[in-house]
């Protein structure tokens, strides 16, 4: 895949996972989300890429969920949904999340640690108090 198309396919990508959010962002609070205690943002579900040898060889469906902290805005931060899931986009072009030799596989720990600083930028220091991943599903199954 040359620069210009990761270019592209990049912007394409957080171009749609902005638009999907300002919507997802701005319809009416969930009831389970209303009475659920624990602060947190749960993001829209994002395919992240696997790569080997610089070439994208599949594809890992994701959904994430940020525990916050105390001291934390939910409403503010799950305004930023969008910004989250664009900082998770970006960092996963730069890392492949996937246990090495298993392309169909995260390797939770080091997707963790990696967006828990990576999700900080967008929310702010001491902020972010966990990362859950509710659900991981690849494209394509190893055989």
């Amino acid at each position: 895949m040359s620069a210009f198309h990761k270019f592209t396919f990049i912007a394409f990508i957080t171009a749609i996972s902005l638009s999907a959010g300002e919507s997802y962002a701005a319809g009416a609070p969930k009831k389970e989300d209303a009475e659920a205690g624990d602060p947190y943002v749960r993001l829209a579900p994002v395919a992240i890429p696997v790569f080997e040898n610089q070439a994208v060889v599949n594809y890992i469906f994701l959904t994430v969920r940020l525990n916050l902290t105390a001291k934390a805005d939910v409403n503010k931060l799950r305004e930023k949904e969008p910004y989250f899931r664009n900082q998770l986009m970006q960092a996963a072009y730069k890392t492949s999340f996937a246990l090495p030799d298993k392309s169909d596989t995260l390797d939770e720990a080091r997707f963790k640690k990696v967006m828990i600083g990576e999700f900080s930028q967008v929310s702010g220091a001491g902020m972010i108090q966990s990362i859950e991943i509710l659900d991981q599903n690849p494209k394509r199954r190893r055989r």
